[in-house]
């Protein structure tokens, strides 16, 4: 995500068990059949190249084998390093370049990096067998993710796409009247559950600490929650809790909450001021979301109570 900095990672890598023995398996199986094609319809010594050929290419595989590196880790700054076990101990890291080839995909991460001092380039198959699920998804996070990343605006045609992705999705996803909805126990086994990591507060400031602890769970949270957070502290107007609130500001902070959401292809707007509660319905991919109660806690009410803090709560309407 945008944000600058990240919590150092180290990955512990376990031998891999699996892909070394389906690829000498899968190289075994090709050499029977070409020695049975080569007996069925050769002479006899046309075997000595195809095993003289089976011999050069299992040493060369010996030797180009990347060294059985035990860890991998990354800086705050984004910067990767592997190394072994023992390497590790006397603080030697092979620090290597993440290429654009890498891969990351539901449940395997293909890791595709540079040595800069040779310039060879190694491919790692990390999956389940090699690293814990733990570490996996926070690998697969950090890569989705960078360090230092900065945030750019897509353009309109990537946002117009977007949003009707988002909207054939909704449409997929809707039931007939009377029929489960979308953020039935489907959608719900899908969302981390971050309350733990959340404040009950709305002024509650985040620390850089406690936003990182989020980010790893849910980044999209993490991101509109350090959005409305610093854009919140910025706008902080210097009204009395008990005072009348101005309707104008309320608007003013919706809108700046509906910039934000709208970035991920939800919306939102204002429907009345009730008392000291601010109602308003959630539109776009925040129908059915999720994450919907945790944007409007913490991203919609944080915005509002900081233009005007006589509000006791925001409510959505259906």
């Amino acid at each position: 995500m945008s944000r600058r900095s990240a919590p150092p990672l180290r990955l512990h890598l376990r031998p891999d068990l699996v892909l070394p023995r389906l690829a000498l398996a899968g190289q075994i199986l090709l050499l029977l059949a070409v020695v049975g094609y080569v007996l069925a319809y050769s002479p006899l010594w046309t075997l000595m190249p195809v095993f003289g050929l089976a011999v050069a290419g299992w040493v060369w595989q010996g030797r180009t084998r990347p060294p059985p590196w035990d860890w991998l880790g990354q800086t705050p700054d984004g910067a990767t390093w592997l190394a072994t076990a023992e390497g590790l101990r006397q603080e030697r890291v092979d620090w290597v370049e993440i290429l654009p080839d890498t891969r990351v995909l539901r449940g395997m991460v293909i890791l595709v990096v540079r040595l800069p001092e040779t310039g060879r380039v190694r491919r790692l198959w990390l999956h389940a067998g090699r690293l814990h699920p733990e570490d996996l998804r926070r690998l697969r996070m950090r890569l989705r993710w960078p360090p230092g990343r900065e945030e750019a605006d897509p353009g309109w045609r990537v946002r117009l796409r977007a949003g009707l992705e988002r909207g054939v999705a909704i449409l997929a996803k809707s039931r007939v009247p009377g029929g489960p909805s979308m953020a039935g126990p489907d959608n719900a086994q899908v969302m981390v559950d971050v309350s733990h990591l959340l404040s009950d507060e709305p002024d509650h400031v985040y620390s850089e600490e406690e936003l990182d602890a989020i980010e790893e769970l849910d980044p999209e949270l993490a991101l509109r929650l350090d959005r409305a957070q610093t854009h919140a502290q910025r706008e902080a107007a210097d009204v009395p809790a008990d005072g009348p609130i101005d309707e104008d500001a309320v608007r003013a902070a919706i809108e700046e909450a509906r910039r934000i959401l709208m970035q991920d292809g939800g919306d939102i707007e204002f429907v009345e001021l009730d008392g000291r509660t601010v109602r308003v319905r959630l539109k776009g991919a925040c129908v059915g979301c999720p994450r919907s109660t945790l944007d409007l806690k913490n991203v919609v009410e944080r915005l509002v109570r900081s233009r005007a803090p006589g509000v006791a709560s925001v409510a959505n309407t259906f």
